[in-house]
């Protein structure tokens, strides 16, 4: 991962359309069932050897964490913590890439209380464009209990828009934080931090580094 090719990228998907994605999506037939599927940890993601990622850990972007707070009058450290499942240390700090949603003990978000999402008119950018992402190809359809129903072509044309901001949006955020911590961000270096970790890290996302400190991992 460097900033040359990641800013090539965001140079290709700025001139795709989205139109280019929408007849997949609207192939998919998606409504979402508001099932929470997507908000519990169903399985496991082998990122490395070393990171198994639950399905459920959403990476989101301050500008996500912002609008909870808005919405819901919530602090920070309520809505988000630190991406645990992507650290390095540079000799002398732990240092997290990133956030995630808050996630209570039993590994659900948060935020899926009473069998429905709680924020879901403040939810993040990536839960908006779920269960749909982007790849080199083109659209990537995930696994989702609201695939195969109805859909208009005006609502896959604006999930096409959605999914092309987020992709752009991620990718200029990667870049970001290459520019703050440069070269250390390999994927080679990542490792999840260990359960018993007490103390300080710093989250690296893109706007500044923050310090947060962590008693006990959920």
């Amino acid at each position: 991962m460097d900033t040359t090719s990641l800013r090539g990228r965001i140079g290709q998907l700025i001139h795709m359309h989205s139109r280019d994605m929408t007849r997949d999506i609207l192939g998919s037939g998606f409504s979402c069932a508001r099932c929470g599927w997507c908000c519990r940890e169903n399985f496991k993601i082998r990122i490395t050897p070393n990171i198994l990622r639950p399905s459920n850990a959403i990476s989101i972007f301050p500008d996500d964490i912002r609008c909870i707070i808005r919405g819901t009058g919530m602090q920070w450290e309520e809505v988000a913590q630190p991406d645990i499942y992507s650290c390095l240390s540079d000799g002398e700090r732990m240092l997290a890439i990133g956030w995630i949603l808050r996630r209570n003990e039993a590994g659900d978000c948060s935020f899926y209380r009473e069998g429905e999402c709680s924020i879901y008119e403040f939810r993040p950018m990536i839960c908006r464009c779920y269960p749909f992402f982007m790849d080199e190809r083109g659209v990537d359809v995930m696994h989702c209990n609201g695939l195969g129903n109805e859909m208009t072509r005006e609502r896959a044309e604006e999930m096409a828009r959605m999914v092309k901001r987020y992709e752009m949006k991620k990718l200029r955020s990667y870049v970001s934080i290459l520019e703050q911590i440069g070269d250390k961000l390999n994927l080679a270096n990542l490792r999840e931090l260990p359960y018993d970790y007490c103390g300080e890290i710093f989250v690296c996302d893109g706007e500044g580094i923050t310090v947060d400190c962590i008693n006990k991992l959920p």
